[in-house]
């Protein structure tokens, strides 16, 4: 990586944290600028408004995601697939954590948000398919839309983090447990028994 692209990514990391903090309204461009130790117009050589850098934030990354969309999953049991689906979600999350945090707090007030809010939460990953596919056989239990699944999930898990995270980490001292919590209550709703 060359250093205009390392300072691209030290003001997107900084302005992420800043506005998963603070806020995207109460963020001052000077301040972005400030704390990756540049000035504001050398940011503004990168993006070219403070929403182009906001919508920069908030793209959400799964290293593995191309790789493993295609695996065919077939084979594993109702419960191996909802193990596999519940525990990859979860690690997205807390890897992006910033990003829904930004995602969650900004959409409803920026508009243009909405189709990184949708992107962020609607993967055609190699599980959702095959949950689709289940549910569509009856194997699993039928649910409207998948983005309803897609979201609720996303919305607790995130939920549980920002709540721990405010309590100074006390509810999730054991993350297994909060992982194994989470592919139970997804297993009752999908194949009715944890």
């Amino acid at each position: 990586m060359n250093k205009g692209e390392q300072t691209k990514q030290r003001i997107i990391q900084q302005a992420r944290t800043l506005f998963s903090t603070t806020g995207y309204d109460a963020t001052k461009t000077s301040e972005i600028a400030k704390a990756c130790g540049i000035s504001e117009a050398a940011m503004y050589k990168y993006f070219s408004s403070k929403m182009e850098l906001l919508k920069a934030c908030v793209v959400t990354a799964e290293p593995d995601e191309e790789i493993t969309a295609h695996t065919d999953l077939s084979q594993s049991t109702n419960e191996e697939l909802i193990d596999r689906y519940v525990n990859k979600r979860i690690t997205m999350i807390e890897r992006n954590h910033e990003q829904y945090s930004i995602l969650f707090a900004e959409s409803s007030r920026y508009p243009e948000l909405s189709q990184y809010f949708d992107q962020s939460l609607y993967r055609q990953s190699a599980e959702i398919k095959e949950i689709k596919r289940r549910i569509e056989e009856g194997s699993m239990n039928g649910i409207q839309e998948i983005f309803t699944l897609e979201l609720g999930l996303t919305v607790g898990i995130c939920s549980i983090l920002q709540h721990d995270q405010m309590n100074q980490g006390a509810l999730l001292q054991n993350l297994s447990e909060f992982r194994s919590e989470m592919t139970r209550f997804m297993k009752y709703g999908l194949i009715g028994r944890p």
